[in-house]
């Protein structure tokens, strides 16, 4: 997602959740980060939400909500997992809220998910460090997912040509607001818009992607949006698809 890069900071699963106030000067005039419940409270989680919001209402990192009763075999038949193909090191090159790089890792890929939104980041390495502590959520993991805090142009572009590259890069960027609309996209969605708006050099980062992986880039698009370029074929998903773009020896 969008946001002004800060300092490169790696977060392996399970480390500890981050200071929060090193952040507080990205946020828009109205909206809170904060901490709801008591710091070491196992059940205490880090919020965004707007100042007239009930604490409890905002939005959070919450990789428990992502049902996978069948474990990694039901990981593996997802679309962006199947789209990957057999990628087995990935680029998450724009993280969010860990949804897609979670269900990748638990596929058994090894996956590195960058954030440059501060916000974002601290969101996500909070949700993070909580599904580590859960049985289930660890082993599914099994250590395969890394969190950095970097601008992904940048990190791609050192890594390219070097033996640390990826097999496969995956983009969704923030999809552009839709002329029609029968109805508003859901509150997360829009309040992540409106902290760290549209991703204006997507078409920047695709290129790096393209120049630095050693095989494909998967780029997420909302069914009805417009294609960035012409993919070599797409997976279709239920709302969203992924066109598919190979590496050109």
């Amino acid at each position: 997602m969008s946001g002004s890069a800060g300092h490169s900071e790696d977060e392996r699963a399970g480390g500890a959740g981050g200071d929060s106030a090193r952040v507080l000067g990205e946020l828009p005039a109205g909206f809170l980060l904060a901490r709801v419940g008591e710091d070491g409270d196992p059940a205490s989680f880090l919020e965004l939400r707007r100042a007239t919001d009930r604490e409890g209402r905002g939005i959070r990192c919450d990789l428990s909500t992502i049902r996978l009763r069948g474990g990694a075999s039901e990981a593996r038949g997802m679309p962006v997992v199947r789209a990957l193909g057999e990628a087995r090191t990935v680029v998450d090159a724009t993280a969010g809220l860990l949804g897609d790089a979670f269900l990748i890792a638990a596929a058994g890929r090894e996956v590195t998910a960058i954030e440059r939104s501060p916000v974002v980041y601290e969101l996500a390495k909070d949700g993070l460090s909580r599904a580590m502590r859960d049985p289930f959520l660890s082993e599914l993991l099994g250590g395969r997912l890394q969190l950095v805090h970097a601008d992904a142009r940048a990190w791609l572009s050192a890594r390219a040509g070097t033996s640390s590259a990826p097999d496969a890069v995956l983009m969704d960027p923030m999809f552009p607001p839709k002329k029609k609309a029968s109805a508003l996209p859901r509150k997360e969605m829009l309040m992540l818009r409106e902290l760290v708006g549209a991703d204006l050099d997507a078409a920047e980062l695709f290129e790096q992607a393209g120049v630095t992986s050693r095989g494909r880039v998967v780029l997420k698009r909302a069914d009805d949006t417009h294609e960035l370029a012409a993919p070599d074929w797409t997976v279709k998903g239920t709302t969203v698809r992924f066109d598919v773009f190979t590496k050109k020896m």
